[in-house]
């Protein structure tokens, strides 16, 4: 099991029962607080995903699992496959975001600030959590394949393979970080 710290308060007791729980209309909690994951692989990453589906999970933002394994799917795909046409400022704010970001997100730093989502990386609105986790080991092995050749990144520029695969790594992990287990997963 990866190490995970919670942000939920200073209750006794087992982490996932310490936090307050209030929900808004899309299941996003206002009281819990993202935790903190520290995945160093993607078996781990596939752990999580399957312990959160087994045990249930509290959200901290508007995703599911089934979107969140949708659209970090979508982006691993995209890193093979091309990436849409991006805006004309990306390639303005390239060399700052390449400079700012990529190596906190390499040394698996956590970044406070959110990025705006393109529209062909939005999750269905209903995906289930379900039909999502296959979607997700597909695209992982896709991009663990030694023979893969990676495209452009659009916000950083040329990327490694290895560095491609700590970048999906980071990104499996950043959104995992705002669901919090409903409950301690005893089959791990």
């Amino acid at each position: 099991m990866p190490w995970v710290r919670y942000r939920c308060g200073l209750k006794p007791g087992p982490a996932f029962l310490r936090c307050n729980m209030s929900f808004h209309r899309n299941g996003a909690s206002d009281k819990l607080s993202r935790r903190q994951l520290h995945l160093q692989s993607f078996d781990e990453v596939l752990s999580e995903a399957r312990s959160l589906s087994r045990v249930g999970y509290h959200r901290v933002a508007k995703w599911s699992l089934g979107q969140i394994c949708d659209h970090v799917s979508r982006f691993m795909d995209a890193s093979i496959d091309g990436f849409p046409p991006s805006p004309f400022y990306v390639a303005l704010i390239r060399p700052f975001a390449r400079m700012t970001h990529l190596g906190k997100i390499l040394r698996n730093e956590h970044l406070p600030a959110k990025m705006p989502t393109l529209s062909v990386f939005m999750p269905g609105e209903w995906a289930e959590d379900e039909k999502a986790l296959p979607q997700l080991e597909a695209a992982i092995a896709r991009i663990q394949d030694p023979n893969v050749q990676f495209v452009l990144s659009p916000l950083f520029g040329k990327l490694t393979p290895e560095e491609w695969r700590k970048v999906h790594l980071w990104h499996c992990q950043h959104h995992l970080e705002y669901l919090i287990p409903a409950a301690r997963d005893v089959s791990s």
